[in-house]
């Protein structure tokens, strides 16, 4: 059995929020997939951001070896960090995952000095061109200031966009797709929970001269908020993505979520002109809540197996060379829970 753990360091920085809880996660992986060989990709969550900390990272296994591996991103190194296990031959694979973690409301940007240029780039999922480009411009009409036309985008987002909450997927993300065909820019035709939407600002923000990203993560402790953003009751099942944008003038990341405030709309029924939808765009621009851990940036990148992906929030288990094993199957043996620590722990 392989058992492996790591501490955190955690540096004190001087932009630094002070944790608001201590969590604990555990996730337990007993595939019953029948294959000579496996292999497991488990996303990781950031280490050490002003709005999260790692505290401690422990497994045990019988995979015939796990390793981290650390896929880069961009020059400035932005990665995605995962556990990788592989089994041959194993009659019962096994793997546990304990991790604890610190995490905090967000309510100000995290500071940078510049946004590597790839956070402006068109990936295959994320186009800045045509009817993007077009309705960027349109949104934007009139503004130069780069914050105020980001809060243009995530307010036509917030009156337009419409994720389906009975989706069992998080998006498969094709920004043209959704886009609305008529000349006046005023509904989206499809979005799927968290990743269209957002998927769709940050190419909308690009497509504006402003560089933006998806951040993948997941809900992990109750909402303090409206029942639409309740953590779900299976943890496993519980992804969530958001988005960022760098402000050129402020020098700083902001968090942006209008599938959040779009979720609240459609669960209390609200109307367009509703006194409440002023009181949630603010929350919901600039700011999140500290219910949730966040994993990584990564868009269409590859593993270190040459296996292409889109994006990456949840596990991916690959028998031999087949599609990866869906995680909500029984034959991936997946489960995950979460708890809130005492303030001592």
């Amino acid at each position: 059995m392989i058992f492996f753990a790591v501490t955190a360091i955690v540096n004190s920085q001087a932009d630094a929020v002070a944790p608001a809880r201590k969590v604990e996660l555990v996730q337990d992986y007993r595939p019953k997939v029948q294959a000579g060989t496996l292999d497991l990709f488990i996303p990781l969550p950031f280490e050490n951001a002003n709005y999260q900390k790692l505290l401690s990272e422990k497994y045990e296994s019988n995979a015939t070896w796990v390793k981290e591996e650390v896929v880069p991103l961009n020059k400035s190194g932005d990665s995605v960090r995962l556990f990788h296990a592989h089994w041959v031959q194993i009659d019962k694979p096994s793997l546990r995952l304990w991790q604890v973690i610190s995490i905090s409301d967000r309510d100000s940007g995290v500071p940078a000095k510049s946004a590597d240029p790839s956070f402006l780039r068109t990936t295959e999922h994320i186009q800045t061109d045509g009817e993007v480009k077009e309705t960027a411009e349109k949104i934007t009409k009139g503004l130069s200031d780069p914050d105020e036309k980001a809060k243009a985008i995530y307010d036509w987002l917030v009156d337009n966009s419409l994720p389906d909450l009975r989706s069992s997927t998080c998006g498969e993300v094709d920004l043209k797709t959704m886009l609305p065909t008529d000349s006046k820019a005023t509904a989206t035709r499809s979005s799927e929970k968290c990743a269209d939407p957002n998927a769709l600002f940050v190419g909308l923000a690009r497509a504006a001269g402003i560089p933006a990203r998806e951040v993948w993560g997941l809900r992990i402790t109750p909402s303090t908020r409206p029942k639409s953003l309740k953590k779900a009751e299976d943890a496993a099942k519980a992804q969530h993505g958001r988005a960022e944008y760098y402000s050129k003038i402020k020098k700083a990341w902001f968090p942006v979520d209008p599938v959040d405030v779009r979720a609240i709309i459609r669960d209390e029924e609200l109307s367009p002109q509703d006194a409440r939808l002023k009181e949630l765009r603010p929350r919901f621009f600039g700011a999140w809540e500290g219910n949730w851990v966040a994993y990584n940036y990564g868009r269409d990148f590859q593993l270190a197996t040459g296996k292409k992906v889109n994006y990456l929030m949840s596990p991916l288990l690959f028998s031999g060379e087949f599609p990866p094993t869906s995680m909500d199957s029984a034959e991936s043996g997946y489960s995950f829970s979460a708890k809130v620590l005492p303030e001592r722990y």
